[in-house]
């Protein structure tokens, strides 16, 4: 199940399907209309990928199941989250090849580096623990998943 949903969310046009869906049910020319889609046998294909998230309502029009406010949830998610995460992470790692080579090669300057890259951790962290939100442990949920 979880294989089908990410190929339906592979495609931004198939994200952008679900954003238009989450805020009414349209119908298909609506859609097509919507998204500047020229041709209907792309939206049709579209659609098609999406089955399972979309559904068609007693109005005749598409709108999004459980499942395809799920996605769009996770969508979201990663968005919002995503590069967040990596860009810490660069940080850390970056803060430590640069005190390991100023460690190495110019041992004084470590006294100038060390307190700075340290403070720089320390604000990046704040400001992405209370500004953004940003979780840095990894839930236990996926803890339990990973053994």
């Amino acid at each position: 199940m979880a294989e089908e949903v990410f190929d339906a969310i592979s495609h931004p046009v198939r994200i952008k399907i679900l954003e238009k869906l989450a805020q009414k049910p349209m119908s298909f020319a609506e859609l097509k209309r919507e998204l500047g889609i020229t041709s209907s046998g792309k939206l049709n294909f579209h659609l098609k990928k999406l089955d399972g998230l979309t559904t068609i309502n007693e109005d005749g029009k598409y709108c999004l199941t459980s499942e395809g406010y799920a996605a769009l949830n996770a969508i979201d998610v990663v968005k919002k989250y995503g590069w967040h995460r990596r860009a810490y992470i660069l940080n850390i790692l970056a803060c430590i090849v640069v005190n390991a080579y100023t460690g190495l090669m110019h041992f004084k300057l470590l006294a100038i580096t060390l307190p700075v890259t340290i403070a720089w951790i320390l604000f990046y962290t704040y400001w992405n623990v209370k500004k953004r939100g940003l979780r840095i442990s990894i839930n236990s949920s996926y803890q339990k998943n990973i053994r």
